[in-house]
């Protein structure tokens, strides 16, 4: 998958499913997910299951880092290059 692709399918995600309901924003690849409170304990996890079984890669424990998750753009960078090194 291309790096839009996996936008195309992490962006709505994001938007409908973690997003508060009282921010009222659109979620783009820039969105600082972290600053804003988007992203907690529970909806990484949330997160993290949705990328392991609907875009099927893992995201291993040392992958979780602040700089790693900060927006949907910095966790489409860390899923391309697990899935080509998983694929490579």
């Amino acid at each position: 998958m291309t790096a839009e692709d996996y936008a195309a399918r992490l962006l709505p995600f994001i938007q409908d499913n973690l997003l508060p309901k009282e921010l009222d924003i659109v979620v783009d690849e820039e969105t600082p997910l972290l600053e804003l409170g988007i992203l907690d304990s529970l909806k990484t996890a949330i997160l993290m299951n949705y990328i392991r079984n609907e875009l099927g890669v893992f995201i291993p424990p040392e992958k979780l880092s602040t700089g790693n998750f900060k927006s949907p753009g910095t966790i489409i960078a860390v899923i391309r290059e697990l899935a080509a090194a998983n694929n490579g």
